[in-house]
């Protein structure tokens, strides 16, 4: 069996620990689970209503660098991604996404600037603008996005699992992550992007300890 298709033992556990978590986080219906060969650690498909469990954390599970305790707690985390969700428009990380997919549609003001009166002034004008914009994307981008993961960190750590749990799973997670040996040029963006993007795992961990 591939490492990433993950024991029956293991899938078994990871179902019955989804529907304890999603009874006390009250979502009135269980996230399906998928093991994905293309996930490393995990994450949630908030409109599907599933959680993909990734490969590479199944095999460490099975080598036993991860425990029970970690699994349970990485689940947590996902399901207080959905506990957000769940509230529509009163949701914290709905608005901050709403708020980044807004600033992303203006990135066509300046063209549209432009198109409408083209001269070498609105040219200028339409490029510092752009540029500008340019600028602040990474900046906008990091400050929803740390804010919707700590959301999820402080759902799981108030609600599903006690906050050290969680916290002691991050600082394994960042552990492994630290590695990126044998890893394809995709997966190596994708893990740098996230470290631009998210909130260090020292800032997570500080912040399940304040809770």
């Amino acid at each position: 069996m591939a490492d990433y298709e993950g024991s029956s033992e293991q899938v078994a556990f990871m179902n019955i620990k989804l529907d304890e978590l999603a009874k006390k986080a009250k979502l009135g219906r269980t996230p399906e689970l998928c093991i994905s060969s293309s996930e490393r650690f995990a994450s949630v498909d908030v409109f599907r209503n599933r959680i993909s469990i990734g490969g590479h954390l199944v095999s460490l599970w099975r080598q036993g660098k991860f425990g029970d305790a970690d699994v349970e707690a990485t689940l947590a985390h996902e399901v207080g991604h959905l506990m957000d969700f769940r509230r529509d428009s009163h949701s914290s990380s709905f608005r901050n996404m709403l708020c980044e997919s807004l600033w992303f549609s203006f990135g066509i003001f300046p063209l549209v600037f432009y198109l409408l009166s083209p001269s070498l002034t609105s040219l200028l004008v339409s490029g510092l603008i752009a540029l500008g914009w340019g600028s602040s994307l990474p900046w906008v981008v990091r400050r929803v996005e740390v804010r919707i993961e700590l959301e999820a960190d402080r759902n799981a750590g108030l609600h599903l699992v006690e906050p050290q749990q969680l916290a002691d799973a991050l600082v394994k997670i960042s552990s492994f992550s630290l590695s990126t040996g044998g890893l394809g040029l995709t997966a190596k963006l994708a893990i740098s992007a996230s470290t631009l993007t998210h909130p260090s795992f020292g800032d997570r961990v500080r912040f399940l300890q304040s809770l």
